[in-house]
């Protein structure tokens, strides 16, 4: 959550404009510090900046919950081994999610490395 205030007040990433609105003591790690900075602005530009983190936050939160479901047996998949085996590596991941997806050629895994993961 963090991260998506940073986007909207720090880098100026929503449709509330391309520039900062918080100062270098609202960016800081003290809490009193930021709440400070957000009692200076209104309460609309306060109420924007709100809005647009959510918009982000629901974005973000539809996108990878329509990864889940499009990649579901591809999930289903990879759980089962990691409740069997508890971890896996990169290689592992990578062979079982080819099962199922179109890997990237950048990312494969060569032939050779490839081991079928039985469960």
């Amino acid at each position: 959550m963090i991260l998506w205030l940073q986007m909207v007040t720090t880098f100026g990433m929503s449709e509330i404009g391309p520039w900062s609105l918080m100062d270098a003591s609202a960016q800081s790690a003290d809490v009193f510090m930021r709440m400070m900075a957000r009692n200076s602005m209104s309460e609309k530009l306060a109420e924007d900046i709100d809005a647009a983190v959510k918009r982000i936050s629901d974005g973000a939160y539809e996108i990878a919950l329509s990864h889940i479901r499009s990649n579901r047996e591809a999930i289903d998949k990879i759980v089962e081994v990691l409740l069997e085996k508890e971890t896996m590596t990169g290689d592992e991941f990578r062979a079982i999610l080819s099962e199922f997806v179109e890997i990237p050629t950048e990312n494969r895994v060569p032939p050779a490395v490839l081991s079928p993961v039985s469960v």
